[in-house]
């Protein structure tokens, strides 16, 4: 009963978002009444953070598990623009979701603030590993810009681009880093 509350409540606050969304058409939509879903979940906002922050971070986690270790960042980046557009429509959901509230135009309180919390030490750690590897911190953060834009286009499916084009487009911005720092 509880993965048919959670779906269902994944399908109603992305289609309405948190605010517009309520217990009771959740509850409808999955089949159950309303002192079952308060039994599992206890609130509109402990719904929302069991289906966005610890579905965001559990599929950020697998992602990252996928990633062979060691390898370089350029392919660590390629891997996981791929595994971005291999998520399912749920799991495309969760990331809108996630996504809407770390730019703030959807809140739900706790679930809001921990994904905060969560994406920042996240992007901490790739921050630290692109300074890393190029010493210039504008050239960094213009690499986690493009990145971004890469992993939010895999996720929309909107950028018509093909593997192979993919991995041209990472080579040649790692390249340029590359020459740059050269260039020093």
């Amino acid at each position: 009963m509880k993965q048919t509350i959670k779906t269902a409540a994944l399908q109603i606050f992305d289609e309405k978002g948190f605010h517009r969304s309520s217990i009771r058409e959740i509850a409808t939509r999955s089949g159950c009444s309303l002192p079952t879903l308060y039994y599992h979940y206890g609130s509109k906002e402990h719904l929302y953070e069991a289906v966005v922050f610890e579905s965001y971070r559990q599929i950020s986690e697998q992602i990252a598990d996928q990633i062979p270790e060691g390898i370089p960042l350029r392919d660590v980046w390629f891997f996981s623009v791929m595994q971005r557009r291999l998520l399912t429509d749920d799991d495309r959901r969760v990331f809108r979701l996630a996504h809407k509230a770390m730019l703030g135009l959807d809140s739900a309180g706790s679930g809001t603030e921990k994904l905060l919390a969560y994406e920042r030490e996240r992007r901490q750690d790739e921050r630290r590993r692109v300074l890393d590897t190029f010493r210039d911190p504008a050239f960094a953060r213009l690499l986690l810009r493009v990145a971004d834009q890469m992993l939010l286009s895999a996720l929309l499916e909107n950028d018509g681009l093909e593997q192979n084009d993919i991995r041209r487009e990472l080579d040649l911005l790692f390249d340029a880093a590359e020459r740059s720092q050269l260039a020093e």
